[in-house]
């Protein structure tokens, strides 16, 4: 973009001033660039380039309605600039003054009909309007004048998958990637995309993609693992594999041989948790062959027996084992302690005595092992089983004595949660998103650009978690924003070791872990611009009562971060919760495992049977959680609507939602533009009960007015 076009020169008495002030913008020096911007007008008032360039600034500061009305100036002076009118436009987005900025950048567009900015930018307004049709006409104007520009490929993909238009979307997701060799844009709603499509064989790019995905260190690999195992499911061997599953007799050794192989594969087994139930079988299989099997044990490639162990401790241990193969996995024990004993290395056969061990129960546990693991080094890939299986869970029991506990937890359901998440904690997970980080401001108006306007952004902000569990959500929050200390607190010290530890792994040093209940939290003194409370509410004895503790901690035009369970989503895990306790089954492992064996039994039209689709089925940790939790509340939205208006807050809008069902909302509810109608929303979900799996998930702010 040229935000200038004035024409000045030095000989004009203020061009040696906007050159100065324009390298001081070039650097990032914003507040710099102002001062002499002012001086420029003070100068000469009629100065369009220097108010041009204060609007611009000012604008980079986060002033918008400062930089507005220089904007207005600026183009008062000189009409016919385009350039102008873009910078208009660009300020009324960011105000949210969507009419407004669609008239900027139509006049921009007048003025210069090859204007491809201009094109592009009135394309996100009518987007960001889910003017669906216009933006994607908009976006596909923007590329005749800019052919190679991969984000105007990327959105018009975005925009093409909210239409339905698949193939379509697909075609210029494909165009984007490809200009993007350094994975600036997202890929999460192309490989949702891809997930969702039926495939005979895979396309060559989107194979390549999904395994280019795995290798990033800068992603969180759990979150796209279906697309994975979809690509895994029409590769030959795979599909010649899986095809035993409902076989047990059957068995293909050459198939096998192939998928031991297959890189991809590793990566899934090693550093997410496979939620697939056919895979679950075919796991399960291999993992007794290589217990009974000394041959078949010697003739598997090592990373692959590592690999699976490695996803055994993934899930927990999740996956169903015999009582004759417990026996099995005992007797490798005393060979293996015995050479620990003797302080040798581990021989050939040993090693792979010991990597299946450790696909039965947690290495953490057998004394000799940890005693051989202090003493001994040994080389990849048994360094990293050691590690993952050994080494991490010592590190954690030790950081629990660093973490801030909290003696005053005295509800009697914040005791009964805090003591399952202290036996599992919750969720156990490996990697996250870690795009560039981005100033606090810059995050709303990408994450929550209807909430935005609501929020009044403060220098030094604070974020509070509250609820954060094992960490995930509380870290990948903490790196993505620059400019924030985020405090996170949990009921469990086990879990928040554990998020200590991989805070620390990833060098995340902007973020702070306590012990405490929500319910005690007002007793803190400081205020904080942003809460997040995910997944933890409807585990309180009371919702409200947590709910209005957290309002007392918010600042003034502060955003809260709510996700809350819905009722219609979720019926198939209230059947599930109703015949735990109709049967009285303790929260065991054995309990758990064995219901999760009697789901997988289920026929399709079980009401019990939708469980094994959900990522939570398939860790002991996460599946205790899903249905055999101490506490659950589940709720519809007229519920949540009397909530908030309870606590003064007002709806600001939905966050996660699938492109296809803001598009089936906004065909239902065209004159409901914002989307958070929660009568209107409660009427649609009663029509398609899955659009909140994924938990309600929401912003709201305070405000006399409820939703």
């Amino acid at each position: 973009m040229n935000p200038g076009g004035d024409g000045l020169t030095a000989g004009d008495g203020v061009g040696g001033l906007l050159d100065e002030a324009l390298q001081l913008c070039q650097r990032g020096l914003f507040k710099q660039a102002e001062a002499i911007y002012r001086r420029v007008i003070a100068i000469d008032a009629g100065a369009a380039d220097g108010w041009n360039m204060l609007a611009l600034v000012l604008h980079e500061l986060g002033r918008h309605d400062e930089a507005w009305e220089c904007s207005l100036q600026a183009t008062r002076l000189r009409p016919q600039l385009p350039a102008y009118w873009l910078m208009r436009g660009n300020i009324a987005f960011s105000r949210l003054s969507y009419a407004d900025a669609e008239s900027g950048f139509s006049r921009a567009i007048e003025l210069a009909p090859h204007y491809a900015e201009a094109h592009y930018r009135r394309a996100l307004v009518h987007h960001r309007q889910h003017r669906i049709a216009e933006s994607i006409a908009g976006y596909r104007s923007a590329l005749r004048y800019a052919p190679d520009v991969a984000e105007i490929y990327f959105k018009l993909g975005e925009a093409l998958y909210e239409a339905n238009a698949w193939e379509d979307a697909l075609r210029a997701y494909e165009a984007a990637f490809t200009r993007d060799p350094q994975n600036a844009l997202p890929r999460g709603n192309a490989l949702n995309l891809i997930n969702s499509l039926q495939w005979a064989s895979l396309p060559a790019f989107w194979q390549a993609e999904i395994s280019r995905n795995f290798e990033r260190l800068d992603v969180d690999k759990n979150r796209n693992v279906s697309v994975a195992l979809r690509a895994l499911k029409v590769k030959p061997g795979f599909r010649q594999l899986l095809a035993t599953v409902s076989t047990p007799t059957q068995w293909d050794a050459a198939a096998q041989s192939v998928v031991m192989g297959d890189m991809l594969f590793l990566q899934l087994l090693r550093d997410t948790l496979i939620a697939d139930a056919a895979f679950e079988v075919v796991l399960t299989r291999m993992r007794v062959m290589f217990l009974v099997d000394a041959g078949a044990r010697s003739r598997a490639p090592l990373e692959f027996l590592v690999a699976l162990a490695l996803q055994c401790f993934n899930n927990e241990f999740v996956y169903a084992a015999t009582a004759a193969e417990l026996v099995q996995r005992a007797a490798l024990l005393p060979e293996l302690e015995a050479a620990v004993v003797a302080k040798v290395d581990l021989a050939p056969a040993l090693e792979r005595s010991l990597v299946v061990i450790a696909m039965y129960g947690p290495l953490y546990e057998l004394p000799p092992v940890v005693a051989y693991a202090k003493v001994h080094s040994v080389t990849s890939p048994l360094s990293l089983l050691m590690r993952r299986t050994v080494q991490e869970p010592e590190i954690e029991l030790t950081l629990r004595a660093s973490i801030v506990a909290d003696d005053a937890i005295t509800d009697g359901v914040s005791l009964s949660v805090r003591g399952m998440y202290e036996e599992h904690p919750y969720p156990r997970w490996f990697s996250i998103d870690r795009p560039p980080p981005l100033t606090l401001r810059d995050w709303i108006d990408r994450e929550a650009p209807t909430a935005a306007a609501s929020f009044e952004f403060a220098a030094g902000a604070r974020v509070l978690v509250a609820g954060c569990g094992s960490g995930h959500e509380a870290i990948e929050l903490a790196a993505g924003l620059s400019d924030v200390q985020v405090l996170a607190v949990d009921l469990s010290l086990a879990s928040l070791a554990y998020a200590q530890r991989m805070a620390a792994d990833l060098g995340v040093s902007n973020i702070e872990f306590r012990q405490a209940d929500i319910l005690g939290l007002g007793v803190l003194t400081e205020r904080f611009s942003m809460i997040y409370c995910n997944g933890v509410l409807h585990h309180l004895n009371d919702p409200a009562a947590g709910l209005r503790v957290l309002v007392q901690l918010l600042r003034p035009r502060g955003l809260l971060r709510l996700s809350l369970y819905s009722e219609l989503a979720r019926v198939s895990v209230t059947a599930a919760r109703a015949e735990i306790q109709a049967a009285g089954m303790p929260a065991t492992a054995a309990a758990i495992g064995g219901f999760r064996q009697f789901v997988l039994h289920q026929k399709s039209d079980s009401v019990l049977a939708p469980l094994s689709g959900f990522l939570d089925f398939y860790s002991m940790s996460m599946c205790r959680d899903l249905m055999f939790h101490v506490q659950e509340h589940q709720m519809r939205l007229p519920q949540i609507a009397s909530m908030l208006a309870e606590s003064r807050l007002t709806l600001l809008g939905f966050a996660n939602l699938a492109p296809e069902a803001m598009g089936a909302y906004l065909r239902a509810y065209p004159d409901d533009a914002p989307m958070t109608d929660c009568s209107n929303w409660d009427a649609f979900e009663l029509q398609h009960p899955q659009t909140f799996a994924e938990m309600y998930q929401f912003w709201c702010g305070g405000s006399e007015a409820a939703c």
